[in-house]
């Protein structure tokens, strides 16, 4: 859909400090290249234990990595809650009324043509994330500028929630069959959240995957999707 890239300001709405880049890596990276102007939120960063190997990411780690793939990007970033170490927030129980505030302080700010969020999946910040996103952007608030809203997938997206997504939604398939080094550059900074096991879904082999999977169902040789969910035209 080429006419996406017509649209001048961008704002991604990214749970985590990796999601935006695993979901639409290759979009945002062509996106840039065209001078658009590309707005990540990170609506929590904090430190965590992996399930994998139990093994602590302090946040200010995360932060750097998060510094590191945004400038391999040229995006825009922000964070709405960062989580200093020993403090306890728990995201998922937390005000969803107050994150629709903070998205919608947002969105007055940036002025966006087009917003991404993630679709909702197993992940309970994702699913609350995405509930929030759909808040934001009720009718009744969107601002003039906003011409196109849809939800972007990511590699764990095929079991819960999510799973029951399909294109019948109205699938738009982006070509980032040139972009696709530069997608997983991003992802290469994430360098505590990337698994090198064997057939791991978040990993740079799980993403080309996906991205080559994409592509076939497409026509090209690597793809991202998104679930169109509201439009204009004038």
């Amino acid at each position: 859909m080429e006419q996406l890239f017509s649209y001048r300001r961008w704002l991604i709405i990214s749970p985590h400090a990796d999601d935006a880049e695993l979901g639409c890596g290759g979009s945002i990276a062509r996106a840039v290249d065209a001078g658009i102007e590309v707005h990540i939120a990170v609506v929590i960063l904090k430190g965590e234990t992996h399930l994998r190997g139990q093994r602590y990411v302090p946040a200010s780690r995360r932060y750097q990595e998060l510094a590191a793939a945004m400038n391999s990007a040229g995006a825009h970033y922000s964070v709405l809650n960062f989580v200093n170490e020993g403090e306890c927030f728990d995201l998922a129980s937390s005000s969803q009324s107050g994150c629709v505030q903070q998205l919608d302080t947002l969105i007055e700010e940036i002025q966006p043509e087009l917003l991404l969020m993630p679709v909702p999946s197993f992940h309970q910040e994702h699913q609350w994330v995405y509930n929030c996103c759909v808040a934001a952007t009720r009718p009744t608030k969107n601002p003039r500028s906003l011409r196109l809203i849809a939800a972007y997938e990511y590699p764990a997206a095929g079991w819960g929630n999510s799973s029951s997504w399909d294109s019948s939604r109205g699938a738009l398939y982006i070509n980032i069959s040139d972009y696709l080094v530069e997608k997983l550059a991003m992802l290469a900074e994430h360098q505590s959240q990337m698994s090198a096991a064997r057939n791991a879904l978040i990993s740079l082999d799980g993403v080309k995957r996906l991205a080559s999977f994409r592509g076939v169902e497409a026509g090209y040789d690597y793809a991202e999707m998104l679930y169109f969910m509201r439009g204009w035209i004038d």
